[in-house]
């Protein structure tokens, strides 16, 4: 019989858990690993190549091809697969219960996609021919020989472009908004109930009107020589702006206040109306903004950032001493706490808590050059980690941890109150319960403890 943890790496290693069934296994290490995870799927690599995991509570499978290069994706809502930047495609259900698809070829090249009531079906071959909806932040792209003819649909505009961006022209849905640019001779966009915005020779001369259809305020009139002169005026609003950068002013009365002096190495602000916001900089030296949400401080922009802000179901604190030290904490909802901080490249270490103060999930690993994490460091690590991680650790779930050194030179693992441990060829060790076993050279067993005695037998 096996023992439950035999290491004869880089070889060949195994770990059983209670049962005899396979926990992890690796064979030629570093390229071929499993392990089983905590939700009862499977992990199995053979690095860097492929990776395939399966999540079974959601009916989930993932296979990874050089990663991030290669993905195939499939659970009960969702089907994804790429090879970027040859292949890409996404079939998935939406809120309403209909299927779509996307797909792309050869990116940027070809594009398509459809939806099951045909409303969303559309192809592109750049750039040649596209006809594609909610594309960047238009309700739909279409283009003939780009650049030579654009047309852009948005919240009821059409716009229409040739030579994009020099020549344009609208034929605009709601019939009252007119827009013309020939770029950069002149321009204007024209919307009778709202605004009022014309150019000439740009960025030279600007001027027109904002907040048209506003019932309470009067419209805010504005007119810009660059860079000599600039102003806006109505009755809550003044602006002016001298030789910018080198000076520029706006205030509306009530809501905001802005200054900038010789931009961007001097800003303030103030907008008691978006949460009381404060912010100021002396650009690069140190910069500070407040409001009731957020406190953030910066020194020597871009390398260090003190920051608290509050989102609607976690409240995230931040200092970073750009590249050398990141840390991050979250307070969730529902009393998870998040602790991430790292050494840049030497180590890392992530922790969760939840509300009772209970470490649930952990990681640590020395080094750690990866320069994100999270949902962007997805699969890195798993593929590559071997080229520079000394050590690491983690824990699983609460009663779960284990630690590896170079690969498995040393390797242990606790795991429901059964612990394992090993160096290859020289020795495993085995605790448990009925007791604990070193075995010299994988197999002499040498008994170090029985089986736990009751406290009553032991008073006997």
């Amino acid at each position: 019989m096996l023992p439950r943890e035999l290491n004869l790496a880089p070889i060949w290693f195994h770990r059983l858990d209670e049962s005899g069934s396979l926990l992890e296994a690796d064979a030629l290490w570093p390229i071929i690993h499993y392990e089983r995870a905590t939700n009862g799927g499977d992990d199995f690599r053979v690095r860097p190549i492929y990776r395939r995991v399966t999540d079974p509570p959601n009916g989930a499978v993932e296979h990874q091809f050089l990663w991030p290069l290669g993905r195939a994706k499939s659970d009960a809502a969702e089907t994804y697969n790429r090879v970027w930047p040859i292949w890409s495609w996404r079939a998935r259900e939406n809120e309403a219960g209909q299927r779509e698809v996307d797909w792309y070829a050869f990116f940027p090249l070809l594009w398509g996609g459809w939806h099951e009531q045909g409303h969303e079906t559309y192809f592109a071959f750049l750039p040649f021919y596209a006809d594609i909806p909610q594309f960047a932040t238009y309700d739909r792209f279409r283009s003939v020989l780009f650049p030579l003819f654009v047309r852009l649909d948005k919240e009821g505009h059409r716009h229409t472009l040739l030579l994009w961006p020099f020549i344009g022209f609208s034929d605009c849905a709601e019939g009252m908004h007119s827009w013309f640019r020939v770029f950069p001779l002149y321009g204007h966009d024209i919307d009778e109930t709202r605004h009022e915005r014309k150019f000439a020779l740009w960025p030279i001369f600007a001027w027109g009107a904002e907040n048209q259809d506003s019932a309470v305020r009067e419209p805010v009139r504005y007119f810009w020589a660059w860079p000599f002169f600039g102003r806006k005026w109505s009755k809550e609003v003044s602006g002016l702006s001298l030789l910018w950068p080198v000076f520029e002013r706006i205030s509306d009365e009530g809501r905001f206040t802005r200054v900038n002096v010789l931009w961007p190495f001097f800003h303030w602000y103030d907008a008691p109306y978006d949460q009381n916001l404060t912010q100021w900089w002396v650009w690069p030296l140190a910069g500070h903004s407040h409001s009731d949400d957020q406190d953030n401080w910066s020194f020597f922009w871009p390398l260090t950032w003190w920051r608290t802000y509050d989102d609607p179901d976690v409240k995230t604190e931040q200092q970073w001493i750009l590249p050398l030290f990141w840390h991050v904490r979250q307070q969730f909802e529902d009393g998870d706490d998040e602790d991430f901080l790292k050494l840049w490249p030497v180590a890392h270490r992530t922790e969760r808590k939840d509300a009772a103060d209970t470490v649930v999930r952990s990681d640590w690993s020395l080094f750690s050059p990866i320069p994100w994490r999270d949902g962007n460091a997805y699969g890195v690590e798993e593929a590559y980690g071997f080229l520079w991680q000394i050590a690491k650790g983690s824990r699983r779930a609460a009663d779960d941890r284990a630690v590896d050194v170079l690969g498995r030179v040393f390797t242990r693992r606790s795991r429901g109150g059964r612990t394992t441990a090993s160096v290859p060829f020289l020795f495993n060790y085995e605790s448990d319960a009925s007791g604990s076993v070193l075995r010299l050279l994988q197999f002499l067993p040498i008994p170090l403890r029985g089986p736990s005695q009751p406290e009553t037998e032991a008073v006997r």
